[in-house]
């Protein structure tokens, strides 16, 4: 096999999807990889677990401009320690990879994840350069189907392979759903993201504020965890539409307490917003509250829709249907048979595909 250097700008311990992903990656070809990212607090003690070569690095410049031709330097300086660079978001990591070839003649690979798609299609010169970097790409690996028809179709990429975000374990065995308040008889809503708008928490507090009025709450509480700018807003809704009983926000939960917090959940929730360019690729979340057989609520958008299968491990609701939404809430809530049916489907699902040996086997004709 080839050695690799992943280049990145996103890695654990940060928090989110896009670092998870790229961790099961490198566990997956940890005998020959070595990972660049650039340095934070408590990189020491996960590089230490991880497995695999972890180099902690400051991959931008601080003053000078463009910040990351920083990365194009890299690449030239160590190129006798690589034969195949992977990058993960077409820019400006793919540009950096894309500039070094011209010299060293090293091969790369490039990830995306859909933001980063749709951000560099609103402009016309990023989009000419993000045409050039997928082009001149081995491979262009996308985490969704529908993202993979966008790249193609949107850049006249031929050399693409789709491989699902996933799961690092299905070895362990989830726990009855107590609730995070002890009460018996309590139903929990639980939503697991960063605190920005395209998350739809806001969505959810209107939808929880419908059903109230409506006297058709049952015994409910909606966990909020994660954090984010939208913090303060998120609050200030819930104390506007009187919910402040029922919710609420954890934004310091480890990820140690994360198996605990979807186990002791009935039905995951994040309705997430279409708009644009800043859209949910796929939505790792939804799986992780699979794994533990917690059935998920969700916008009906591409890629989402391969992430949640309506009818069959979720359902899904129209873009910005907040009656749609409540309505989804009050039947999963009331409907314990359809709750756990759909809950055993995902989790099956996951053990059969959502696997970082089943996913990340797909690219090893490449590496």
């Amino acid at each position: 096999m080839s050695k690799l250097l992943l280049l990145t700008l996103e890695f654990p311990p940060q928090i989110g999807g896009i670092a998870q992903y790229l961790d099961a990656f490198a566990s997956s070809f940890r005998d020959s990889i070595e990972v660049v990212a650039p340095p934070m607090a408590g990189a020491s003690g996960f590089d230490a677990a991880a497995g695999y070569c972890v180099v902690r690095k400051q991959l931008l410049w601080r003053w000078l401009w463009p910040r990351w031709k920083k990365m194009v330097l890299y690449l030239l300086w160590h190129r006798r320690l690589y034969d195949k660079v992977v990058v993960s978001h077409v820019l400006p990591m793919g540009t950096a990879a894309w500039l070094a070839k011209h010299v060293t003649r090293r091969p790369y690979i490039v990830i995306v994840h859909g933001m980063d798609v749709g951000m560099a299609k609103k402009n016309p010169w990023k989009r000419r350069v993000a045409g050039w970097v997928l082009r001149g790409a081995e491979l262009v690996v996308t985490n969704s189907r529908a993202l993979e028809r966008d790249v193609q179709t949107g850049f006249d990429v031929l050399h693409t392979q789709v491989v699902y975000p996933c799961v690092k374990s299905v070895d362990t065995p989830p726990c009855p759903p107590l609730g995070k308040w002890g009460d018996v008889g309590v139903l929990t809503l639980l939503t697991v993201a960063r605190l920005v708008s395209r998350k739809g928490h806001c969505r959810v507090l209107e939808a929880l504020a419908k059903l109230k009025r409506q006297h058709q709450l049952p015994n409910v509480r909606y966990r909020i965890v994660g954090d984010g700018p939208e913090r303060h807003a998120i609050a200030r809704e819930i104390q506007r539409l009187g919910l402040q009983e029922i919710v609420r926000m954890e934004p310091g939960v480890s990820h140690g307490a994360l198996a605990e917090t979807y186990a002791s959940s009935h039905v995951f929730v994040m309705p997430t917003v279409r708009d644009g360019a800043d859209r949910e690729g796929f939505g790792l979340v939804y799986i992780e509250a699979a794994q533990y057989g917690v059935p998920s609520i969700a916008t009906d958008q591409p890629g989402v829709d391969e992430a949640v299968l309506d009818g069959k491990t979720g359902l899904l609701i129209p873009d910005g249907d907040i009656s749609a939404l409540a309505e989804a809430i009050h039947r999963l809530l009331t409907d314990r048979a359809l709750r756990e049916q759909l809950g055993a489907a995902g989790r099956e699902r996951v053990q059969a595909e959502f696997t970082a040996e089943h996913q990340f086997s797909a690219l090893k004709r490449y590496l």
